[in-house]
């Protein structure tokens, strides 16, 4: 009996000890390594992110399909699984999932950023927005955000779409209006003029920069529409 009850205390220990580390590789990847397997919840997160652009197509596959099965509610999840199959030459899986992956969670900056190209090429534009105002508002800085909204807004269709997100309002609001400051395009300035003629709002003190860059680079603009501004942050 005292030898049973030992035997079970060791397993116990083992057991605490691989949830302990299984935690603990949220914050320090390099113990996902030594999670036992059966064990792996976050570290199983950590090991699919290793191998997932690296390993052999079918390891990493495996590896995408078993962090699923764990834990399938996140989007970033999914992602990871759809980069696993289009590296197995399942490219109709993958798109499924990175759709799925998009409609789950809009902050997961690359099935965005996927969502946004598939709009884009069916004439979406009312979509393709939406996906580029989340994408902006994960704030990923690797994303392409300047080609992206240089290619959507080449278009009058898609300068009225952004002009309409913006006046939905969201906080992506205040990084794309202050990036008006540094895109003095045409395209751009006549979707800043349209947004704010919408009812979107500007902060002040971004109203202020614009106004002097356009003053500054001889654009016309209405000096009315900035006035309109907010102190408060949007």
């Amino acid at each position: 009996m005292r030898a049973i009850w030992t035997i079970l205390m060791v397993v116990l220990a083992a057991l605490t000890a691989s949830a302990q580390l299984d935690r603990a590789s949220r914050r320090q990847p390099s113990l996902a390594a030594i999670v036992p397997p059966p064990m792996r919840t976050f570290a199983q997160e950590r090991t699919t992110m290793a191998t997932v652009r690296s390993a052999p197509p079918a390891v990493a596959l495996a590896e995408s399909i078993v962090l699923t099965e764990r834990s399938p509610l996140p989007a970033e999840h999914l992602t990871l699984l759809s980069i696993a199959r289009e590296r197995s030459g399942d490219r109709v899986g993958s798109g499924e999932t990175i759709q799925r992956a998009a409609q789950r969670g809009w902050r997961d900056p690359i099935a965005q950023q996927v969502m946004f190209e598939i709009a884009l090429s069916a004439g979406d534009r009312a979509e393709a927005s939406r996906r580029l105002a989340a994408l902006i508002g994960t704030q990923e800085e690797q994303a392409p955000i300047k080609d992206m909204t240089k290619r959507l807004l080449s278009v009058p269709e898609g300068r009225k779409a952004m002009a309409s997100a913006l006046v939905g309002g969201g906080n992506w609001t205040r990084a794309f209006l202050s990036g008006a400051a540094s895109d003095t395009s045409p395209a751009m300035v006549e979707t800043v003029a349209e947004a704010l003629r919408g009812g979107a709002k500007i902060e002040c003190r971004t109203a202020a920069v614009v106004t002097r860059i356009y003053q500054q680079q001889n654009i016309a603009f209405d000096p009315a529409l900035f006035e309109r501004c907010t102190k408060r942050r949007v």
